[in-house]
């Protein structure tokens, strides 16, 4: 039986001096991988690899037995999302951005307002959110709605790059609480983050590796 995630000797250059990284791993179905280390290590890099908004050197990534360059890179990207530190938001209301993915049409899934609606809730977000101005966003409503857009597509895997960063500890609680949740709800998902917070370890029921890189670099 095939791997469910696995990235293979992937190999890219860091900073001036071209120091070079090379890390290998697996993530299981159902599980949470953690990205460590120092800044300027590598490890966003490594996520945009991952989602292919960057190229590495060398290596192979495969999605339960299947390469990564047999998909397009729009169906790669619906099924490995990345979701940065500070995402984007789009003009228009929440539910617009909500929407957005959808407009793609990569996938046949549509929208399910309700969905929508219970992601609120269970992200600690007042539903009548759904109506504001995107823009007016504070930087903690920014990250959990930008993370319930990228649930919403159902994607197989979640790359999520400090997803704590500006949330206070009760959000950070609801997050976990709602990626937990997530993984649990059907077959086929995977978490990798990057992330200096530590609520991840408090998590029970969920199968959780780490990795180190170790060497500072310039991200």
């Amino acid at each position: 039986m095939p791997e469910f995630f696995h990235f293979d000797q992937i190999e890219y250059h860091m900073g001036a001096a071209g120091r070079t990284v090379k890390v290998s791993s697996d993530l299981e179905e159902g599980s949470i991988l953690v990205i460590k280390g120092p800044s300027g290590a590598g490890k966003t890099t490594l996520l945009r690899i991952l989602a292919r908004l960057l190229e590495c050197d060398k290596g192979q990534v495969f999605l339960q037995g299947q390469n990564w360059l047999s998909f397009s890179p729009q169906l790669w990207r619906s099924k490995i999302n990345y979701l940065a530190q500070k995402p984007a938001v789009f003009n228009g209301t929440v539910l617009d951005n909500l929407k957005k993915p959808f407009a793609l049409k990569i996938k046949k899934d549509i929208f399910n307002l309700h969905e929508a609606i219970n992601g609120l809730r269970e992200l600690s977000l007042n539903e009548n959110l759904i109506h504001q101005d995107a823009r007016t966003l504070s930087g903690g409503e920014t990250a959990r709605i930008t993370l319930l857009r990228s649930v919403l597509f159902k994607p197989n895997i979640l790359l999520l790059d400090e997803p704590f960063a500006s949330l206070d500890d009760n959000s950070a609680r609801s997050v976990m609480a709602f990626l937990k949740r997530w993984l649990e709800n059907e077959t086929g998902r995977g978490i990798v983050m990057v992330t200096h917070n530590d609520i991840y370890k408090d998590l029970s029921g969920v199968k959780i590796q780490e990795i180190e890189l170790s060497e500072p670099g310039v991200n």
